[in-house]
């Protein structure tokens, strides 16, 4: 339980940090191929409102026994179990997935940058992330692994149609009309810590 309110201290922080900062979505963002800046406004919505918006809950359907799952899957990558995964013991030593992919999950829950993953990161990270993929699959209408601007729309999540399509292209960081999950989750993951990408 003292983990659990941890995480949720750490998440109510960084809350109170946007709203005293202040933190919305227009700002101006790289694609993936840092090519120019392009604008990511939509209607001045903060970004944790957005993932609101599709849907998401981040930590209303989180129990006890899934953040003990969590956490027991971090130990058997901590192979000198000092509380942290560094880099070679999470990319270069996992067993799951390509390199490639534990790179980004590692890069994606380093929230601090400082080159090592916690177990505080990683729990987190997996709550936001296993949340999103559910709700990308439930609006990939075809499962086909791709979500088309055609599928985000019409899955009915957004009822404004314009602000769903401004959202789409917020996702849609190589402006190619579809999402793939890597593409997505790494918006969102930023959105719902309540960080503008």
């Amino acid at each position: 339980m003292k983990f659990i309110n941890n995480i949720k201290a750490r998440i109510l922080t960084s809350l109170a940090t946007v709203l005293v900062v202040g933190c919305n979505t227009t700002t101006k963002i790289l694609d993936t191929k840092g090519e120019q800046p392009r604008l990511a406004g939509i209607a001045a919505l903060k970004p944790k409102e957005i993932v609101n918006l599709l849907g998401a809950k981040i930590w209303e359907d989180v129990n006890e026994r899934q953040i003990e799952n969590y956490r027991r899957v971090f130990g058997f990558g901590d192979t000198d179990k000092d509380g942290r995964h560094s880099k070679k013991e999470y990319i270069e030593n996992g067993r799951y997935m390509t390199p490639k992919a534990r790179q980004g999950i590692f890069r994606a829950s380093d929230t601090n940058n400082d080159g090592f993953v916690t177990e505080a990161e990683y729990v987190e990270n997996r709550i936001i992330t296993d949340e999103a993929k559910i709700i990308f699959d439930e609006m990939d209408a075809d499962l086909n692994g791709k979500l088309t601007k055609f599928e985000f729309l019409n899955a009915g999540l957004i009822k404004n149609q314009q602000l769903a399509k401004e959202i789409f292209e917020a996702l849609d960081t190589n402006n190619n009309g579809e999402l793939i999950i890597p593409e997505y989750l790494r918006v969102w993951g930023k959105w719902a810590r309540n960080i503008s990408p």
